[in-house]
């Protein structure tokens, strides 16, 4: 296990003066790291094509009361791309001993939005004992149908063969954000930010989460509280997926954000920020009363 500094050649726009940035590397993978404060910390888990900047207005929320790490999943930020295929169940292997050699490996709240809410569940199943909390933002359990499979992995040999164009990047949008959120200045940053894509960083991710294994009936045996969050006009997850798959976990509890899209971390990090704050409390005031734990159960 290594911790190195950020890569130097500035490829990846800082998370401002407060954070420690570095590139953490498991074996032959690696993660970039962007940390905010000291102790156990929040886990904060991007979601496919983006980066841990969409984490930016919850981090600096959080970090006032709470560490925080951020993680770049491999081909986003500051982690390079993998060459070959993997799985997310082996991402999340070597994301645990990431997550031990930051710290203490205390259990902790992991948060995920999309790609990250599928590594945050399968955090919980297979490395229970670093898990206090899951915070879930517009993810699933399911496995891709073949329906929406098969035209984002198309996608991805287009970008691969042709480079990713204005108008592809605009779709990616559009998946990504409510029509009303559509024309904003943080819809834009995204844009441009999609439009740098290359499908050598982007394929293996994307095969990642495309071909993933169905996880939905492990979801009883996930006993932590958690909070599912859920945008009512998500596209690419519907909300009805997210109130079926809730229903599955025994202490979960859903939040539709109105008038949102996929990715509530740019499109109501306000809110979402709110609700995580919530969650976070409730959880410190169930430690600090074991006589009420104890009776709840």
């Amino acid at each position: 296990m290594r911790v190195d500094a950020a890569d130097p050649s500035g490829t990846f726009a800082p998370l401002g003066p407060e954070t420690v940035s570095e590139v953490v590397t498991s074996g032959d993978w690696t993660f970039g790291v962007h940390r905010q404060g000291t102790g156990t910390p929040v886990v904060l888990l991007h979601g496919l094509l983006t980066d841990s900047r969409v984490w930016l207005p919850v981090m600096a929320g959080l970090r006032h009361e709470h560490p925080v790490v951020a993680v770049d999943g491999p081909g986003h930020g500051l982690a390079p791309a993998r060459g070959t295929p993997y799985t997310l169940e082996e991402e999340v292997d070597r994301l645990a001993d990431a997550y031990r050699a930051l710290g203490d490996g205390r259990p902790t709240v992991w948060v995920g939005h999309s790609m990250g809410g599928m590594k945050a569940l399968r955090m919980a199943l297979r490395h229970p004992s670093l898990v206090s909390g899951l915070v879930l933002v517009d993810t699933q359990p399911y496995a891709e149908p073949e329906s929406t499979a098969r035209p984002f992995l198309a996608m991805v040999e287009t970008v691969l063969s042709y480079g990713m164009s204005e108008d592809l990047a605009r779709m990616v949008a559009r998946l990504n954000f409510h029509r009303s959120f559509q024309g904003s200045d943080p819809a834009r940053y995204w844009i441009d930010h999609f439009r740098t894509l290359t499908g050598e960083r982007i394929e293996q991710a994307c095969n990642s989460v495309y071909t993933r294994g169905d996880i939905a009936d492990l979801l009883p045996g996930i006993t932590v509280p958690t909070l599912v969050v859920h945008g009512s006009g998500d596209v690419p997850i519907r909300p009805p997926v997210a109130a079926r798959y809730t229903t599955l976990l025994p202490h979960a509890r859903l939040v539709e954000l109105p008038d949102t899209g996929h990715t509530p971390p740019v499109e109501r990090p306000i809110e979402l920020l709110a609700l995580i704050e919530e969650f976070l409390k409730a959880g410190a005031r169930a430690q600090s009363s074991p006589t009420s734990a104890l009776e709840d159960q």
